[in-house]
This record gives C-alpha cells, sequence and structure tokens, in this order.
C-alpha cells in the first residue's frame, strides 16, 4: 500500500485508534524507514500535543460580538 491513504490515519494511530488494517500498515512503513510516514507521524503527534496541551479560553463577549456581526455582513 501507497502512503497517500493512510493521510487520515496518522493522528489516529498517535492516539492509538486507528483501524487495526491501517495502524499496521503505518507500523510496517516506520519499521521500514519510510520518510513520508515518518514525517507525517511527527506532524501529527505535534498537532496532537498543541490540541491536548491547550486549555480553553473564553472570548471576551464583546470581541465575540464584533466578530459575529462581520461574519454577518459577509
Amino acid at each position: 500500500m501507497g502512503c497517500e491513504p493512510l493521510d487520515e490515519y496518522y493522528e489516529l494511530y498517535v492516539l492509538g485508534v486507528a483501524a487495526d488494517g491501517a495502524g499496521d500498515d503505518i507500523r510496517d512503513h516506520v519499521e521500514n524507514g519510510c520518510s513520508y510516514c515518518l514525517e507525517h507521524l511527527r506532524e501529527a503527534a505535534l498537532s496532537i500535543y498543541l490540541l491536548l496541551s491547550t486549555r480553553a479560553v473564553k472570548p471576551d463577549p464583546k470581541l465575540r460580538s464584533q466578530i459575529l456581526k462581520r461574519l454577518r455582513k459577509r
């Protein structure tokens, strides 16, 4: 299997929930030194880390209102 069909599974693989077939394929590619899969796994790991390490921030109500008004005008 080529690497491109695995693009939607890298984040799931990092989280440990990729479908068995996709997870096995990614593991095989990485074990064989596939630079495409290694790079995409690095990016997926960074994305997951950034998402899990940030805390939710509630926007200022005035700013939220201004943004919504601008969006409605478009």
